[in-house]
């Protein structure tokens, strides 16, 4: 009887063993989908004066069009969350007395790349253009 016993307690430990190994092989699997998840980044696109229009392509795939008109304090804005990132390219053209415009990426609430100018003459439409490769700012950081 005590050799059951002590058979049963083996059958328990080896079978708490196989569940144990087999956890350490999921641990893997479910990191890696977790890392396959898109990212997700916000576009903004800010003018003074007048408003603009433009586009954005993420990761060379199809064009998507924005537009904004100015408020009643002479802003415009466009803003939009965008998943699945890995390359984003985006072109701005200000409409006729727009001042300055600014093209700016957001990710994890944190800025990570913009491109602003100041129009030195407002009478002709000026164009900005951004690209941006997700974690490139983390590239620069350790270059520094």
């Amino acid at each position: 009887m005590l050799g059951t016993n002590h058979n049963k307690g083996n059958n328990v430990k080896l079978r708490s063993l196989k569940h144990f190994i087999a956890c350490l092989f999921l641990i893997p699997v479910l990191m890696l989908s977790c890392s396959d998840e898109g990212i997700t980044i916000k576009l903004m696109v800010v003018s003074n004066v007048k408003g603009f229009s433009g586009y954005y392509i993420v990761n060379g795939d199809t064009i998507d069009y924005f537009s904004a008109t100015e408020n009643a304090y002479g802003i415009a804005m466009y803003e939009k969350e965008i998943d699945d990132v890995e390359y984003l390219e985006v072109s701005a053209t200000t409409k006729q007395d727009a001042t300055s415009i600014e093209i700016k990426v957001y990710r994890d609430d944190k800025k990570v790349k913009s491109s602003q100018t100041n129009i030195e003459d407002p009478f002709e439409p000026t164009i900005l253009n951004l690209e941006y490769s997700i974690g490139e700012e983390d590239e620069e950081a350790t270059a520094n």
